[in-house]
């Protein structure tokens, strides 16, 4: 009697945490998508090139910094990566931000993987999509899903990186308007 009244709380716990998560997951989703689609955003963009990559003859590196805002407060940020040299590869962030605070962020990789086997190189294409959805920004409670796929809970985010992130393009944002 007492197994089946462990398990039947057990299973009671497990469902109610994930109506839990998709309740929230659609509500994070209602959020991000509204700021998508809001037309009264105002756009603080920066491009910083670095770099030429002389045996191709194209730019090696390139960052895009952009800050949306709506009023004062800034609501998104989105920050991208590219090499357009030998090695094709395109890396783009993208965090939604409420009380400034991260609540969503996205991350999208496309680019070239090269394999080395006994045969020699070889290269395959690389993409990668991720979204992160997040709870409580403080107490690290998130879901994530890796191409479409829930990923180990134990999977930490990297906190302090896309704190770092958000702080280098608001400081490349603001040395803009300085100049």
């Amino acid at each position: 009697m007492r197994k089946g009244l462990y398990i039947s709380l057990f299973l009671f716990l497990i469902s109610y945490s994930n109506i839990y998560s998709q309740d929230s997951n659609l509500k994070i989703s209602e959020e991000y998508k509204r700021i998508e689609n809001s037309k009264t955003l105002k756009i603080d963009s920066v491009s910083l090139k670095r770099g030429i990559d002389f045996s191709q003859g194209s730019n090696a590196d390139e960052k895009i910094y952009k800050i949306f805002n709506k009023g004062k407060r800034i609501i998104k940020i989105e920050y991208e990566e590219r090499n357009e040299g030998y090695r094709k590869w395109q890396k783009k962030t993208t965090i939604y931000l409420k009380n400034d605070l991260p609540f969503f962020i996205v991350e999208k990789s496309d680019g070239t993987m090269t394999l080395y086997t006994s045969n020699g190189e070889k290269a395959e294409p690389y993409k990668n999509f991720e979204e992160i959805y997040i709870y409580n920004w403080n107490e690290e409670k998130f879901t994530r899903f890796n191409n479409g796929h829930l990923a180990i809970p134990e999977m930490k985010i990297c906190k302090i990186c896309y704190e770092e992130l958000i702080k280098k393009v608001k400081s490349e944002i603001k040395n803009k308007k300085v100049d």
